[in-house]
Formats: C-alpha cells, structure tokens, sequence
C-alpha cells in the first residue's frame, strides 16, 4: 500500500522547506533508496539543485537533474512537472512533492513539505483529500 507523509513546518517562506528537505535526502542515501523531487518549475529545480550541492560543506549528495543521461540510475533525480511528462522515473520508492501538481501514484512513499502559506497551504490540503482517496495510508508530522 503506499502511504503520504506531510510534514508540517512553521514557518511560512516556502525556502524553509529546503533544510528538512536535506535532512531527509539524507536519511533516503543512508537507508539506500532512490527520491525523485517534483520542483514548481525549471527555476526551484535549478535552485534546489544548486542547494543541495552546498548545503553541508562536509558531505556529498550525489543527485542529477531529469533528463540527464545519468537519471535513470541516479539515487537523487531533480525534476518539474514538465519534465515528468518527458522523462519518467523509472523507480517506485520515494516521490518529494514540492509542485502544486499531485506526485505520480507509482511511487511507494510521497512526502510533501507544508509551510504556513496560504496558497501551499491550500494546495497540500488539496493534495491530502486527493491522495486519501486513493487509498494511501496517511501520516502527518509537525516539525
């Protein structure tokens, strides 16, 4: 069965989801599983990339945008709702939902990182009935 996990966050700078989000890439590359993140557009994926390379001076997080050659057997694949259409994962494990679209429902877990924003707020509520419907086992966690 798969389940979706919505995390919560305080704060309502929808950038404040970029450190939780690290946080959890690197549980996901402890415990060997492949993500893909599902950015708003080209820019956040563009953005997120670059963050994610400089987000511990003292670590690696070895991740690809979609639609490189190397995605396909990539830990980490950044892409956009665009880039979905043309370039599909091709692993089932983990989805980061940081669109306003709702994740593929191939994948076994996805995570969305709510902040206190009225439109993202919006969009996960929207997003929580939507994957509730479809029989995913729900888990929401404050942080």
């Amino acid at each position: 069965m798969n389940r979706a996990d919505f995390y919560q966050l305080k704060s309502s700078d929808p950038a404040s989801r970029y450190p939780l989000l690290c946080r959890l890439l690197e549980k996901c590359l402890a415990a060997k599983q492949q993500v893909y993140i599902i950015c708003r557009d080209a820019a956040e994926m563009s953005h997120l990339d670059q963050y994610i390379w400089a987000f511990k001076p003292d670590s690696f997080m070895p991740h690809v945008c979609a639609g490189n050659n190397n995605s396909a057997s990539a830990r980490i694949v950044l892409g956009h709702p665009a880039t979905l259409k043309s370039d599909q994962p091709t692993h089932q494990e983990i989805c980061i939902n940081l669109s306003h679209e709702l994740a593929p429902d191939q994948f076994k877990r996805i995570i969305q990182l709510v902040v206190q924003e009225e439109g993202l707020m919006q969009t996960a509520r929207q997003h929580y009935a939507s994957y509730s419907q479809l029989g995913h086992t729900m888990q929401y966690h404050k942080v």
